[in-house]
């Protein structure tokens, strides 16, 4: 049972503030108690996105979460008038919250996310049009563009935000007959880094800190420069180790004289 004084302490939520969402507290202990029954199901559907993906060449590990019950009421709340619009209920909060399931996939060269796109979509139906998020001056805008024309991408470009693809895939689950949706994300392992930090430093509360934003850009953009020198030595790599072999200490030294 989802109690109300308790949950609204717990996450420094007024009574004056939930009672301006428009929301029903019968509503939430409904939402509440479905969704602790079906999270095993979510939980085996979350490992059959990472079964299918990590054995694929350009993926360098995948990451899955299934959200925690206490966090989707959380949610709800936070974003209530939101979700008051669309009437959200027991019925419909499957179709509402889209992230119940999150899948983070991560490759180590920035162009690898082509290859893990193809694969995304040659095993799931996507939603909504994959948007490949970037920075400025990431790439040549133009030419990105005629890319992801072919690829059926929408390309956004974040000011102060991050290197990364995201998905809304659909799945439907047979043990409760409903459609359930997944957010996929598809970024490098420096990303990841960046975005698990910004998250943990300013989510939910302090989204709007300017001290805290100007010190996580800085970051942002160091991230964004690792990931071009990563792209730079895998390119050069060819041509400084053409002619080289397992050489000994002795015959590099000698090489080198």
């Amino acid at each position: 049972m989802l109690n109300k004084d308790k949950f609204l302490k717990e996450f420094s939520i007024s009574e004056e503030t939930f009672l301006a969402t428009g929301l029903q507290w019968k509503d939430l202990e409904e939402i509440y108690d479905d969704y602790i029954k079906i999270i095993p199901f979510l939980e085996k559907k979350a490992d059959e996105f990472t079964f299918e993906l990590i054995d694929s060449k350009a993926v360098h590990s995948v990451r899955r979460r299934v959200k925690k019950p206490y966090h989707l009421i959380e949610k709800i709340i936070r974003k209530g008038k939101k979700y008051n619009e669309k009437n959200i209920n027991v019925n419909n909060y499957k179709k509402i919250i889209t992230d119940l399931i999150g899948v983070r996939v991560l490759h180590l060269f920035k162009e690898d996310w082509i290859e893990v796109h193809k694969e995304i979509l040659s095993n799931w139906d996507v939603a909504e049009t994959p948007q490949v998020n970037v920075r400025p001056g990431d790439y040549n805008t133009e030419l990105l563009k005629k890319t992801l024309a072919n690829l059926n991408c929408e390309l956004i470009i974040r000011e102060h935000g991050y290197r990364s693809v995201h998905y809304l895939i659909e799945n439907y689950i047979e043990e409760i007959d409903d459609i359930v949706y997944t957010e996929m994300q598809v970024r490098t392992v420096f990303e990841e880094a960046w975005s698990e930090i910004d998250h943990i430093i300013r989510y939910p509360y302090d989204l709007n800190n300017p001290i805290l934003n100007e010190y996580l850009s800085i970051f942002n953009r160091i991230v964004g420069s690792a990931d071009e020198m990563g792209t730079f030595i895998k390119n050069l790599k060819p041509t400084v180790s053409e002619g080289f072999g397992p050489f000994s200490d002795r015959e590099l030294d000698n090489k080198f004289k």
